[in-house]
This record gives C-alpha cells, sequence and structure tokens, in this order.
C-alpha cells in the first residue's frame, strides 16, 4: 500500500475510534426478581425511519427463538396519536407483560479538529544539491494532508423498562453517543445497549 493511503487509513481509523457510545449510568429495581416474557419497544423519535432503526434493531436483539420483543411502529406509525386504550388491547393480546421506551433526552454538536498529516524522506533537506534529479528523488514522495475539521453529534439517550402491571419503572440505562452521521449513531447506540439489556437479567 502506498505510504499515504497507509497513514490515510491510521488517520480515519483514528478518528472512527473515538466515534462511540458509552453507558453512563444504569439502574435496577433490586426489588424485580423476575423475567419478562414480553415487552412491547417504543423509540420517542420523530423520524420515522430512525424510529424503525431503533425499533427494530431493539427487537432483533432480544428475539431469539420466542419473540420478546413487539415494535409499536406499525401499530402507532403517529407519535402523537398514541391511544392508551389501544396499547391495552395490543398488551392483552399478546400477553406483554413490559414495556421498553427510548428517549432522546439531548443532542448537541462537537466540532473536531483532525490534524494535518506530512511525510518527507530523511534526505529531503538536501533537495537543492545534486541538480534537478536529486530535488525529483527526494522530494517526489514527501506530501502534506491538511488539517480539516469535522462534526459530531453528541446523542444522550435514556433506556427505560417498565413493569405493565404495576406500571412502575424497574430498569434504566443513559447513554451518550458521539458520530457524525445519524445511521452511525443508531447503530453504536445498539451494540452499547445490547450488553446493558443483555446483562440486566430481565430477558
Amino acid at each position: 500500500m502506498p505510504r499515504f493511503l497507509w497513514i490515510l487509513c491510521l488517520t480515519t481509523l483514528g478518528v472512527a475510534a473515538c466515534a462511540t457510545t458509552k453507558v453512563e449510568s444504569v439502574w435496577k429495581d433490586q426489588a424485580q426478581t423476575g423475567t419478562l416474557d414480553k415487552v412491547f419497544v417504543l423509540a420517542v423519535l420523530k423520524e420515522p425511519a430512525n424510529r424503525d432503526a431503533v425499533e427494530y434493531g431493539i427487537a432483533n436483539i432480544l428475539n431469539g427463538d420466542t419473540l420478546r420483543a413487539i415494535p409499536t411502529l406499525d401499530f402507532f406509525p403517529n407519535l402523537d396519536e398514541i391511544d392508551k386504550a389501544k396499547v391495552k388491547e395490543m398488551v392483552k393480546e399478546y400477553g406483554i407483560d413490559g414495556a421498553l421506551v427510548i428517549r432522546l433526552v439531548d443532542r448537541r454538536v462537537e466540532k473536531v479538529h483532525v490534524p494535518g498529516t506530512s511525510y518527507y524522506d530523511a534526505r529531503y533537506g538536501n533537495r537543492y544539491a545534486g541538480g534537478w534529479y536529486n530535488y525529483y528523488a527526494y522530494g517526489h514522495n514527501a506530501f502534506w494532508n491538511p488539517g480539516y475539521t469535522t462534526e459530531n453529534y453528541i446523542s444522550t439517550v435514556e433506556t427505560a423498562i417498565y413493569d405493565i402491571d404495576s406500571d412502575k419503572i424497574i430498569w434504566t440505562a443513559v447513554t451518550e453517543t458521539r458520530e457524525n452521521t445519524v445511521p452511525a449513531a443508531i447503530n453504536s447506540y445498539l451494540k452499547a445497549i445490547d450488553k446493558s439489556l443483555t446483562a440486566s437479567g430481565l430477558f
């Protein structure tokens, strides 16, 4: 691989490695000793495509050989028109005993400066000595890749699980994601919350 491509790859990987999701806090009701058989998943996101990605992403995490999670987007496509009576009907029809609600708490922009990179041959300082050939030979591999500024979106998300019978919260996790696109942020969030849900002992 050419040297400039190698350095560019390292720079790109370095930026990508910083764009991750961190689990800031996890809380569980210690009185909750049992597990949940089935939950409905509600992502409070106005953009349907983002809501679809999150709800079905959570369902894919929880659903194994048995149906444990049901996305609500198909039942209630409009967040402003979720009818509690219809939710109760869905709960009864599918035997749902939990509600998993994902909410975007905060979103802000962070500017990130990526410094420039350069490469010079050890003999570059003598490039003017020895005529045009040395100028060519010592300088043809030299390059300067200028720095640039990019933006990361910092999204704080709260994921909460409620027990249907008591209508009380039994588990919650707060995550913070740094990514520069919404799809990347959703993928990063899902990877992080997967581990937290698995460790919750509720499924």
